[in-house]
């Protein structure tokens, strides 16, 4: 298995210098690698406004590192889920 060390050391400057590129290209990047379960590391670039929805809920879920109920909550937060089935679902739920 391979170690937080390892990755620090290796992986994190090969994916800055890919960050770096995307930049330059005015491209994103949401890149999460996982060591082992539940230990894992992020590196992104550019994720802002004018960021397509797809990249902005990747980054989302990246973030809330597998915790389901987080994601939902924090997907909430940021995007409008009106029209969503998941929304009808919880509305149903809560009457």
């Amino acid at each position: 298995m391979a170690t937080e060390q390892e990755y620090d050391e290796i992986i994190a400057p090969m994916l800055a210098e890919v960050a770096s590129r995307c930049k330059e290209l005015g491209m994103d990047l949401i890149a999460r690698v996982e060591w082992e379960p539940g230990e894992s590391g992020i590196t992104q670039i550019g994720i802002g406004g004018s960021s397509g929805i797809g990249q902005k809920m990747t980054q989302l879920a990246a973030h809330c590192h597998g915790n389901f109920d987080l994601l939902c909550i924090e997907a909430g937060k940021r995007f409008d889920l009106s029209q969503t089935v998941y929304k009808a679902a919880v509305d149903r739920m809560s009457t």
